[in-house]
């Protein structure tokens, strides 16, 4: 089973950072964007949406659709790093083997059972659990995530910023289990301030509307951060997934 490396972009056609980090990268762009996507990104594979496709949530659905087995990366990665190092080791995974450790987390999660699977979200190496490096329940983030075929999983249209957080729900709901794969973290580069790309939809009144539809939807699994500290809005979520 090869899972597809995928990058969805919009907008974003001389500023994708992510195929430096992983072999095998496929952009996935609106069918109007692709000769600038083409002219900016030489060599690399372009597959295209109609452009009626509009929004991260209705991309990623398509994505998962066309590709069945598929691996999706934000186009502001600037590499996968190892969390478990000591001190004075190499942190920094080359892009061939980024593209190996895909595969083979793919595999580890369809051999498992799981249909979602990740890596970790926090690039601290004091969140690493060297007792328990995967995670068979949680979140996985948005900028880094993959789908297998055969899921119950889809993306709702109506969410504007937070398929990550759908998407992890959406699993437990269904699945129960995923596969998440601490070692690593996708490092990502601008994040809510990049131009282009989720850029354009993400603002205040989005994330609030999109808090009350998970919390329609989910209950009150979903619940607003109680510390302030380091957030960027006032509706960023934690979860209470109860397996």
């Amino acid at each position: 089973m090869e899972v597809k490396v995928v990058i969805p972009s919009h907008r974003r056609w001389d500023r994708v950072l992510t195929t430096m980090a992983v072999d095998n990268a496929i952009l996935c762009v609106a069918e109007s964007q692709r000769s600038l996507y083409e002219k900016c990104n030489k060599g690399v594979e372009i597959v295209t949406h109609p452009d009626s496709v509009i929004g991260l949530a209705r991309k990623r659905d398509w994505i998962i659709k066309h590709f069945k087995n598929v691996f999706m990366l934000d186009d502001d990665v600037e590499g996968l790093s190892r969390i478990y190092v000591g001190k004075g080791e190499p942190t920094t995974v080359e892009p061939d083997e980024a593209y190996d450790i895909i595969q083979a987390t793919a595999h580890a999660a369809h051999e498992a059972g799981a249909y979602l699977f990740g890596f970790s979200s926090s690039p601290a190496p004091i969140s690493y659990d060297a007792f328990n490096p995967i995670r068979l329940s949680g979140y996985v983030t948005g900028c880094a995530h993959g789908v297998l075929e055969g899921s119950k999983l889809w993306y709702n249209p109506d969410i504007i910023c937070n398929e990550d957080y759908w998407i992890s729900l959406l699993n437990a709901h269904h699945h129960r289990l995923l596969w998440k794969d601490t070692r690593f973290y996708w490092k990502q580069k601008d994040t809510f301030v990049n131009r282009g790309g989720l850029a354009e939809f993400r603002n205040i009144d989005a994330e609030e509307k999109d808090f009350q539809l998970l919390q329609r939807v989910f209950g009150d699994v979903v619940e607003l951060r109680k510390s302030k500290q380091n957030t960027k809005h006032p509706f960023q979520k934690t979860l209470r997934i109860p397996f």
